[in-house]
């Protein structure tokens, strides 16, 4: 009885021994998110979303643009907007005993995020501080690891960049990733070098972003891309039987969780050119009140802008806005703005989206005040009109919120 009472302890001990050995050899999963261009809102917001925490910890590395405080002052304007407590790793730094180390600081966050800028000169300084160890570690712990532009190529085997003078080149990153990378691939000549570099058989196959789109990657494993408008895409750029295909990868667009379902408002087509309607002075519909809004402008007649105007600008503007003469080729220009879309939520305010000869899209707010659509300020809509579309399913809320305040009967 006695010796049988011992070999159950002994197997019990050793089956705890053996699940604890197996728990601790678990290796985290390693996840790498990379994009074409610089850090935007957008894709900060989806890395907060990879750590899976209500208040995740992300470290912002600038190196690669020699600390450049109008960066940080960026990435603190993000981490505020989402509610994040900013951490920014600088390596321009003197010893001082009340300095954390870079170890104490990387290893402790929850995901780091790298700068665009000379990628050379940042992976020399990495070495020589032994950061590019540092975040090897981070990447096995499971810290997530992100960035744009030098912040992408830096985690991959090679790539196209344009830190050294006069060429663009093949630089070596780290080879967390092993493939090569091209970003900024919407730029013509980055992507005609890349493709020349994977012909002449200089660098691997690899993946390439354009300055708007990203993929996210786990265990060196490609999983998904995401863009923030229809035409900025990822590609698989390889090389079959010496012809470089590029695969365009299909992309989920993003859009913020708290904006508005394309079911909540009406959408109007219209793609007609203002000089197409006749000179109206009226805002008795969104569209209305834009052909009367750019027929004034066209004119020159910029002081009665005022009364074309929600009461919310109205306090921000200056009591009289005098008259100006308008040049032909300015009017031409007014007269040729195209009109896109009308967007109208709860028959309060509405979005419209117009263009103005080859330039973005911009998208101009209008709210119902007394019967009226007046004009309530404007907006860059996007590269798209998709991506303006999104943007006023993302801002209407917060400008109708906005104009409400400042107008208490409403």
């Amino acid at each position: 009885m006695k010796k049988t009472l011992f070999f159950f302890i002994l197997a019990s001990i050793c089956q705890i021994t053996f699940s604890q050995n197996n728990t601790n050899s678990k290796i985290a999963e390693q996840t790498i998110f990379v994009y074409g261009g610089n850090k935007n809102l957008k894709f900060t917001q989806y890395i907060a979303d990879l750590t899976q925490k209500s208040n995740p910890k992300i470290c912002f590395l600038p190196t690669a643009s020699a600390d450049n405080e109008s960066n940080i002052k960026s990435w603190n304007h993000y981490c505020k907007k989402l509610g994040l407590k900013s951490y920014v790793l600088r390596v321009w730094v003197a010893s001082n005993k009340d300095n954390k180390s870079f170890e104490d600081i990387l290893l402790n966050m929850d995901a780091i995020v790298v700068g665009g800028g000379n990628t050379l000169n940042m992976l020399g300084i990495w070495r020589a501080q032994g950061i590019d160890t540092l975040l090897q570690k981070a990447l096995n712990k499971g810290i997530i690891l992100s960035g744009g532009s030098a912040g992408s190529l830096c985690w991959f085997d090679s790539g196209i960049s344009d830190s050294r003078p006069v060429n663009l080149s093949v630089i070596n990153g780290m080879s967390f990733l092993p493939f090569s990378h091209c970003p900024h691939y919407s730029d013509k000549r980055k992507k005609e070098i890349y493709n020349e570099q994977i012909k002449n058989k200089t660098i691997g196959a690899g993946y390439a972003c354009d300055d708007k789109s990203g993929i996210l990657f786990r265990n060196g494993k490609y999983i998904e891309t995401v863009s923030l408008n229809d035409i900025n895409h990822s590609y698989y750029v390889s090389l079959n039987k010496n012809i470089v295909q590029s695969s365009k990868l299909p992309s989920r667009i993003l859009v913020n969780k708290d904006a508005l379902s394309v079911k909540d408002y009406q959408t109007i087509d219209i793609n007609k050119k203002v000089k197409e309607y006749a000179e109206i002075n009226n805002q008795d519909s969104p569209l209305n009140a834009f052909i009367s809004f750019r027929y004034i402008k066209a004119n020159g007649q910029q002081s009665k802008y005022k009364a074309l105007t929600c009461s919310f600008l109205q306090k921000s503007s200056k009591d009289a806005i005098p008259d100006i003469e308008v040049d032909v080729k300015t009017r031409d220009k007014e007269m040729n703005t195209i009109v896109n879309k009308v967007f109208i939520y709860n028959d309060l305010i509405a979005g419209v989206v117009s263009q103005m000869s080859d330039r973005d899209y911009y998208l101009w707010f209008f709210y119902k005040e007394d019967g009226k659509w007046l004009n309530a300020g404007e907006y860059l809509g996007g590269a798209t009109k998709l991506e303006s579309e999104i943007t006023f399913r993302e801002e209407v809320k917060m400008h109708l919120k906005r104009i409400k305040k400042t107008t208490p009967n409403r």
